[in-house]
């Protein structure tokens, strides 16, 4: 990415984040309620086994607290994002920031678990290694995640993926871009198993606030951004591609 590319990003976000810290909280939770029952409404989110979500932050950015009580007492099986560091090897030898997706137990879990300093409700560190994840296998290990497929024990779709994903971002447009926070591990996520023919494609899911649908354009997309399928947006819109999931 050249200089110029990441110094207009940076503006961006910085501008965002100041347009969303001057909402209140009454509308952020207004929209995010119109938002989420977009999502319900989808077929593919209907149909969906196994759904990714993410854990919302109380201020700035959608909450998703309906779609996880929804999935959860439907039966769907809940992978959340459990970010941790990882040991490199080879050129880049050194320790990196990975997420993974890890299943979420129950709505009693969810009601209990604690809140980081961003206040951002996540799972309990020491529970990680034993949780089974959205690509097969248990906890956050490389060699967990690059289990063959008969040695998975899932109990839901033996080839491991979800069939849709709930995804935050800074900002989205019409035209299905999105602009995440700049960590990159949604991107990173979706393309280690997607990529490479291992998994299925899940179906992707924008959830936002009226104030972060900007004009095609603005949103500077990199090869390997990953655009969305659909969008619900906290004005009632649902912003959708072409793609048939």
């Amino acid at each position: 990415m050249s200089t110029d590319a990441r110094a207009a990003k940076k503006a961006l976000r910085r501008e965002m984040k100041a347009r969303l810290a001057s909402l209140d909280e009454a509308d952020v939770a207004a929209q995010s309620w119109t938002a989420q029952q977009s999502i319900l409404s989808l077929p593919q989110y209907r149909r969906a086994s196994k759904v990714g979500i993410y854990l919302s932050m109380p201020m700035g950015e959608a909450r998703t607290d309906l779609l996880v009580r929804d999935a959860l007492g439907n039966g769907k099986l809940v992978y959340v994002p459990y970010i941790h560091s990882e040991r490199n090897s080879g050129a880049n030898a050194g320790m990196s920031k990975v997420m993974h997706m890890l299943r979420m137990s129950s709505f009693d879990e969810y009601e209990g678990l604690e809140r980081d300093s961003w206040g951002i409700p996540h799972l309990p560190h020491d529970s990680a290694e034993g949780r089974e994840t959205a690509m097969g296998g248990l906890g956050t290990s490389k060699s967990a995640s690059a289990m063959s497929a008969p040695e998975r024990n899932m109990d839901s779709n033996e080839d491991g993926g979800l069939d849709l994903i709930v995804v935050p971002g800074v900002a989205f447009d019409t035209q299905m871009n999105r602009m995440g926070h700049g960590a990159g591990f949604y991107d990173r996520f979706l393309s280690r198993p997607c990529e490479s023919g291992e998994r299925k494609r899940p179906f992707l899911v924008g959830l936002c606030l009226a104030e972060q649908v900007l004009s095609v354009g603005q949103i500077l997309m990199q090869e390997w951004d990953w655009r969305v399928d659909a969008i619900a947006v906290g004005d009632g819109r649902l912003l959708t591609s072409k793609r048939d999931a």
